[in-house]
């Protein structure tokens, strides 16, 4: 392959492009499969940039390399247990587009301009990462940086330009090797050169940052995370009781209290199916039959009185049901955080979600047909529908306060995200500020339901977006994640607390074995609900399917609690300071490029011109 590449510098046929797009892929998607494999993403984009810059035909390796990037995020993202493969397949077709229209621009700025394919490859690409995760369906899933964040020295770079800083490091290595493929040694060393001192300044910076946390880095207050461990699927969520659920998490909760020293802050899961409405409004409501109340206020009255006897807060994710403004008539459903105070009850804050998980808790585009389009092929098909219909948006980012351990302590703050807005900065609270231009939130809590991912490699995936969010705040996170992973985030990216089972793991990979007998069990119940109660032999049958239910449970699931102390960082960041500004950079850049290539592509069929990169 190399001597094939290196003969044929200007003009590859269509097999060599083919070939490159295969190795792009399987290089990529062994990656997406496990994080062990993630220096292979130093080498990945390698034969995605030379299979678009070089091919005779751009046309048509555009297409190809479109495939091949369609068919890495639909193998990838298989792990949506949420969507099904129609869900899957769509938002495979999505990343992909976006991939091909920045492969374009990365065509034309090579072909036009020749400049290093070290610096136009992580432009590029990583302009890409950055425009996936915009808009109503944005998924972050494949970004570069995310395989290496367990390393520290690397990742410090991520508070000057945030995680795409990290890819772009990552993506300007591929782009070295490319410039020596296609200019040989004698050219390409000067790439290779840049890159290497790039990197080195990158360790550099990452040394001083580490070191420099020694001081900045103080401990701050003490709190606990509970983990439940209930996978989702459709068809089953009431096969979960919610008082066996309120008993094991608060009974997890207990354990936590009697840490030592006492955590001042528990945090429960985001909400599941499994857990009523709480919020007051909903409480007080007029005209809700009695039978709809009962279990919101059965399951809130256990939360006030345990807050109250344990003198500890408790934040509990929920459904929070209010009345619409200007029309009473109509209720709406958000996917909330409340704090219940000892001997207070709900606290008046109350933190809606924002960022939506698009087609399981909304549908974008309302009105339109591209509404009706995804709740009729996607949504209608999901195997998590949506408990009490869809969910409606947050408005505002809120900060809590939590009183101060002493009397002589100066009270802290905190920013709550709900499962996906861990990945997206602006809704952890990183750009949050005070009256004063300071940090308006001192340490970050996260609040996830990744049953949906059914005990699959995206548990993994999505707690290591906090790493980067830590580092990109200099801010402790705590976090509290239904089925994991559950624990703690240093102001450095460091991970530690991790809630574990009996054999030390915070995570299994095992999926979940017990969903089709709960399935199965949840059936036999509703048809023979009437002779329950009066045969002994049904009974035992069905004590007998908990039990096995439970014992797979215990050996596939992780579930308990962890409590530990969050630190606190004194640093404010370049990134929280100027936001998104490196990334936007990246996006004028290669929509500069498009938008060339459009232009010489019109004039082209017009006979005036002709384009550069056909």
């Amino acid at each position: 392959m190399i001597a094939q590449v290196r003969s044929a510098r200007h003009s590859y046929s269509l097999g060599t492009v083919c070939a490159l797009s295969a190795v792009y892929g399987a290089l990529y998607l062994a990656v997406f499969i496990s994080y062990t494999w993630a220096p292979l993403l130093l080498v990945a984009l390698t034969p995605f940039a030379l299979a678009l810059c070089v091919a005779r035909k751009g046309v048509l390796a555009l297409g190809i390399v479109g495939l091949a990037s369609a068919l890495l995020w639909f193998f990838g993202n298989l792990f949506f247990a949420t969507y099904n493969w129609v869900a899957v397949f769509a938002l495979a077709l999505l990343h992909a587009a976006i991939i091909v229209v920045c492969g374009a621009s990365l065509r034309w700025w090579y072909r036009a301009t020749r400049i290093p394919l070290a610096l136009l490859l992580p432009i590029t690409f990583v302009a890409g990462e950055f425009l996936r995760l915009l808009g109503p369906l944005g998924v972050p899933t494949g970004l570069l940086a995310l395989s290496f964040h367990k390393q520290l020295w690397m990742i410090q770079i991520a508070d000057l330009g945030g995680i795409y800083l990290v890819s772009f490091a990552i993506a300007s290595v591929n782009g070295a090797l490319a410039d020596v493929f296609l200019e040989g040694w004698q050219r390409g060393r000067f790439s290779v050169a840049a890159v290497a001192a790039g990197w080195i300044a990158i360790a550099g910076y990452g040394a001083f940052r580490l070191h420099e946390s020694q001081q900045t880095m103080q401990p701050g207050p003490i709190i606990g995370v509970v983990q439940s461990d209930i996978p989702i699927t459709g068809g089953i969520q009431h096969g979960f009781d919610s008082r066996v659920f309120r008993q094991e998490m608060l009974a997890l909760s207990d354990q936590s209290t009697a840490s030592q020293p006492p955590p001042q802050l528990i945090v429960w899961p985001e909400t599941m199916g499994v857990v009523p409405p709480l919020n007051s409004e909903w409480l007080r409501m007029e005209n809700v039959a009695a039978e709809s109340l009962q279990s919101s206020q059965e399951f809130e009255h256990a939360l006030r009185d345990w807050t109250t006897r344990a003198g500890v807060p408790l934040l509990v994710g929920t459904a929070a049901i209010v009345e619409r403004r200007g029309n009473p008539k109509v209720l709406d459903a958000y996917n909330s955080a409340i704090r219940f105070d000892p001997g207070l009850g709900q606290n008046a804050q109350r933190q809606d979600k924002q960022r939506l998980f698009p087609l399981a808790e909304f549908i974008p585009w309302r009105g339109t047909f591209i509404h009706t389009l995804l709740e009729r092929w996607v949504a209608s098909h999901s195997s998590v529908p949506s408990s009490g219909g869809w969910y409606t948006r947050g408005e505002q980012r809120e900060v809590f306060g939590l009183p101060p351990p002493t009397a002589t302590s100066a009270p802290l703050h905190y920013a709550i995200s709900m499962c996906v807005e861990l990945c997206y900065a602006e809704s952890c609270g990183t750009f949050l500020r005070n009256a004063d231009g300071g940090k308006a939130a001192d340490f970050f809590v996260n609040m996830s339901n990744d049953g949906i991912f059914q005990r699959n490699r995206a548990q993994v995936w999505h707690a290591s977006m906090s790493a980067f969010r830590a580092v990109e705040a200099r801010a402790g996170i705590a976090r509290s994640s239904n089925t994991g992973i559950s624990g703690f985030v240093k102001p450095t990216g460091e991970m530690y607390g991790e809630v574990v089972n009996a054999r030390g793991q915070s995570w299994t990979g095992m999926g979940a074995p017990e969903l089709p007998r709960i399935a199965a069990l949840v059936k036999f119940r509703r048809e023979h609900a009437a002779e329950l109660a009066a045969d002994p032999a049904l009974a035992a049958h069905v004590t007998s399917e908990i039990a096995a239910i439970e014992e797979l449970r215990r050996a596939a699931g992780v579930s308990g609690q962890s409590t530990q102390r969050v630190y606190v960082d004194s640093r404010r960041t370049l990134y929280s300071r100027i936001g998104d500004f490196f990334s936007w950079l990246l996006v004028i850049f290669t929509g500069a490029g498009l938008l060339a290539l459009l232009g010489q592509s019109s004039l082209a069929a017009r006979g005036k011109a002709k384009p550069v990169a056909p």
